[in-house]
This record gives structure tokens, C-alpha cells and sequence, in this order.
């Protein structure tokens, strides 16, 4: 396969002693919160919250979530900011916020947030992706969730946290490998790749009613799902015949559609905004290249990156862009590439050491989440498209292929 995976050998099962060690020390990493990089060449405008009536924590966690949204830069004072912020809590059941946007002459929006039955800081997340929403006019990326495998002793488990690292969930327990999560629309359901007793399965979990479904079982591989906007499809990689094509399944009946059928392996499936074209990898041109295919079925079209290797692409569906792990040199930087461009061009947005691999959008369109490598270490990083800040959001240890799901 064209996407890096771990070995099927490993031991099934480990002491529960052993396993809840290794989940409190996950949540430790998850905490962690390190600047690697931040550029100097372009700044987010400043802002400034001038009075905040309500409990300490929720302000806390207000402030903290304006700083790793990662589009103002929090000012000390009312000089120095673009933005003004006043925010009041009234009190009471659910918690909420009521919050006015204040330019240096005007108001720019006023509004109450809140979060039934979600921990406070969700509704310090809703707040601050509001005033994104009013000042930039785009969605936030702070009410959503992060999936991402984690390794530990020879399995993997998928496990979900929140966009700044924080309040890790483990959504998998199936002792062996599971892998390449991958959010449906409106976060409600998530698909991945199962490895059990020396096959592949795609599993669906609804993550709504907290059920599983075993969803691709086909001979032969099945792997790399991505579900299309609407939910009723999933792209996902078959080799009924020893060789890998990409193939629609449609999720409620189970009908299967093919979409390729030649020599070259194909995977890493991603959906257009509209639906209607998929992105993937192939090998046909020699090395692994991207290509768009109608998701009806026709020809495939090469997507020029101007790299030698190009993978795991992701489609984002607020600003139509791609982004994608591209190899320079001996090492993989992130790339994106604007399809709202008549002659699109590839942008490197990473050029720090290490190994930049399985990008995806978060909901503004503008932020990525990725995996780095550096050495046998793995960790999450969420990366600036547009002026190339990186912020960490695990310690590197095991974590990998991440998947961010649009806005709660």
C-alpha cells in the first residue's frame, strides 16, 4: 500500500494494569502544549478581552482557546488590539456566555453561546468560534474533535480529544490494530480500519447512540474509508481480484460501485465539498501521485504537485483546498494546493525536520492537523496553511493518521 501502516504481528492482549498506565500517561501527553514554530513573516490581529463577569474557569479556558484557535493573538491591552471582547455569564443551567466583538469604533457582533450537557469549556469553544464566525467570517475549529490511532505494544486504538489536546477519549478496545479513523459529516459517525486475525475490516461507529458495525468485510483488503458529505457513501480500498482499486459502498445497503481497475494500487480516499469527485492515491504514473476521479466513474485526472512522491490528501470543504504529505529530499512536508485557483499552485507550508504526514482540515479551512516523525517518535501537530505557525497538540510518542471532525 501506498500509505505507511504498522506490522500485523503483535500480541493480543495486555495485562489491564499495564494498559491503564498507558491511558493516564496518554492524557499527560495530551495536556502538553508546546509552540514549535511560529513564524514572524505574518501575525493574526491582536485582541483584547477588556472584562469577563463569570466563573474563573470558563474565563480561562476562554482566553486559552483564543490564544490556540490560533487566528487572534491575545494583547495585554486595548492599544495594542484590533478586537475588543466583553463577555458576562448569566449564570444558571447550562452554562452560557453572553459575548460582544467590539472593533476600536464599533460593534461588531453581540451573542450568547451555550453547551447543554457539555463540560464548561465547551462553551468557552462555542464562544470563540463565534467571534471567529464575526470577524473573519468563517467557521471556528474549536467545537470539534480530533481522532487519531495510538500505538502501544505492538496495537493500535483509536482515540478522540479536543482541538487544543485536551479530555482524551478512547473510542476502540479491540486489542489488536485499529486504525485510520476518519469522521463522517457532522461528526455523528466515524469510520476505520480493523486488523484482525491477518484480515482487514472497515468498522462504522456510530458516535452518536455509541454502537459498532463491522461495515466493509469483503475477501482480500479492505482499508482507508473516507464517508461522502452526505453520509450514504464510503470510499474505501478492495482487492476482491489481488489488486487494490477503489471502490463506492454504500453504507446502509452494502451495494458496491467500482471506481478503478487497473495494475496500480490505489488508496487514501478523500470527497470534494460537493460530493462529486473523489481525490486519491495511485501509483500508475510510476510513483504515488494524486488523481481525482468523478464519483460517478470515468477517468482519473492527475493533479500536478510538482513532487516526486505525493499522499494522503484531504479535501477541505470550507475553502476547497487540498492538502497533502509530499516528499522533499528524504523527508515528507505538507503541501496545499487552492482548487479555487484557475493554475493552482503548491504551497510548502512545513520546513521544520522530521517527517509531515496525513494532514487533515480542520472546519475553518484553514488549519491542519498532522502527524510529525522524528525518529521513532510520533506526535500531533496542528499547522497554520496560511502563515505556517505550528502548535503541538501531543508529545510525540506513538500518534498518528488524524482525522478532524467538523464543528458539534
Amino acid at each position: 500500500m501506498l500509505r505507511k501502516r504498522s506490522g500485523i504481528g503483535f500480541k493480543r492482549h495486555l495485562k489491564a494494569g499495564l494498559f491503564l498506565c498507558f491511558v493516564t500517561a496518554l492524557t499527560a501527553q495530551l495536556h502538553a502544549q508546546v509552540t514549535v514554530k511560529k513564524s514572524a513573516a505574518a501575525e493574526n490581529p491582536g485582541v483584547y478581552v477588556a472584562s469577563f463577569n463569570g466563573p474563573e474557569d470558563l474565563r480561562r479556558w476562554f482566553v486559552s482557546s483564543l490564544q490556540r484557535c490560533d487566528w487572534f493573538t491575545v494583547a495585554p491591552g486595548r492599544e495594542s488590539a484590533e478586537y475588543v471582547i466583553d463577555c458576562a455569564s448569566p449564570g444558571g443551567t447550562p452554562p452560557a456566555l453572553d459575548v460582544q466583538v467590539s472593533s476600536q469604533t464599533a460593534q461588531i457582533a453581540r451573542f450568547r453561546v451555550t453547551a447543554p450537557n457539555m463540560p464548561v469549556e465547551w462553551v468557552a469553544y462555542r464562544a470563540v468560534d463565534k467571534v471567529i464566525e464575526s470577524v473573519f467570517r468563517k467557521p471556528g475549529l474549536c467545537a470539534s474533535r480530533i481522532a487519531f490511532a495510538v500505538g502501544s505494544g505492538g496495537r493500535k486504538e483509536v482515540f478522540t480529544c479536543n482541538f487544543d489536546g485536551t479530555s482524551p477519549r478512547q473510542v476502540t478496545r479491540q486489542g489488536t490494530i485499529a486504525t485510520e479513523p476518519s469522521w463522517g459529516p457532522g461528526a455523528t459517525a466515524m469510520v476505520y480500519t480493523l486488523y484482525e486475525n491477518n484480515a482487514t475490516t472497515v468498522v462504522l461507529a456510530d458516535m452518536t447512540n455509541q454502537r459498532q458495525r463491522r461495515m466493509s468485510v469483503f475477501p482480500g483488503l479492505n482499508s482507508g474509508a473516507a464517508l461522502s458529505p452526505d453520509g450514504r457513501w464510503a470510499a474505501v480500498c478492495l482487492s476482491p481480484d489481488s489488486r487494490v482499486d477503489l471502490f463506492l459502498l454504500e453504507v446502509a445497503s452494502g451495494r458496491l460501485h467500482r471506481l478503478t481497475n487497473d495494475a496500480a494500487a490505489e488508496s487514501s480516499p478523500c470527497w470534494s465539498p460537493d460530493g462529486t469527485r473523489i481525490c486519491f492515491v495511485s501509483g500508475r504514473a510510476g510513483r504515488p501521485q494524486l488523481f481525482i476521479t468523478p464519483a460517478r466513474g470515468g477517468t482519473p485526472t492527475r493533479i500536478q504537485t510538482g513532487a516526486s512522491e505525493t499522499v494522503s490528501p484531504d479535501w477541505s470543504r470550507t475553502s476547497n483546498t487540498l492538502c497533502f504529505s509530499m516528499r522533499m529530499g528524504k523527508q515528507y512536508a505538507l503541501g496545499v494546493l487552492d482548487l479555487n485557483s484557475r493554475s493552482p499552485q503548491t504551497k510548502i507550508v512545513t520546513n521544520a525536520a522530521g517527517d509531515w504526514e496525513s494532514p487533515s482540515w480542520a472546519p475553518d479551512g484553514r488549519h491542519v492537523v498532522c502527524s510529525q516523525t522524528t525518529g521513532h517518535r510520533r506526535g500531533l501537530f496542528m499547522v497554520d496553511t496560511w502563515y505556517g505557525r505550528i502548535n503541538a497538540i501531543t508529545q510525540p510518542q506513538d500518534h498518528s493518521l488524524p482525522s478532524w471532525s467538523d464543528l458539534f
